[in-house]
């Protein structure tokens, strides 16, 4: 009886791999672009510095860009910068409007500088071509 259930769970994760790698694609194709990934990545460490999260918090929740609980998670991080980090985190998870989103809202916080910064980087970038 050890074998065939031995045998059967083996034959199962084949199809659970298959079933784990097609919830990876389509997270990826729901996901931020890979240009506006990197453009986040490239600036990191002056976002988790500088962002004032307050308001900007509202502006994405308002957006849908996250959500309540999204929001609590963040605040209850210790510090400014940790909490910053933990945006960053979440932000390329958010959808293709994200960035987008983003920079709205780092406009409409008085934080222009932020976005200004990211198209800069974003127009210096050679495009990268999303998997499919």
């Amino acid at each position: 009886m050890a074998a065939p259930s031995a045998g059967s769970r083996s034959a199962l994760q084949p199809k659970e791999q298959m079933a784990a790698d097609r919830g990876r694609r389509m997270l990826r194709g729901c996901g931020m672009h890979p240009d506006h990934q990197e453009a986040l990545k490239k600036n990191r460490v002056v976002l988790a510095k500088e962002l004032l999260l307050s308001e900007l918090l509202e502006h994405l929740l308002e957006r849908d860009i996250i959500t309540l609980e999204m929001r609590e998670h963040i605040q209850a991080k210790t510090g400014s910068f940790g909490q910053n980090v933990e945006l960053l985190n979440l932000l390329p998870k958010r959808g293709p409007q994200a960035f987008d989103a983003f920079c709205v809202a780092l406009r409409e916080t008085k934080q222009s500088h932020l976005e200004e910064l990211l198209l800069r980087t974003l127009s210096g970038l050679q495009p990268v071509v999303p998997p499919s």
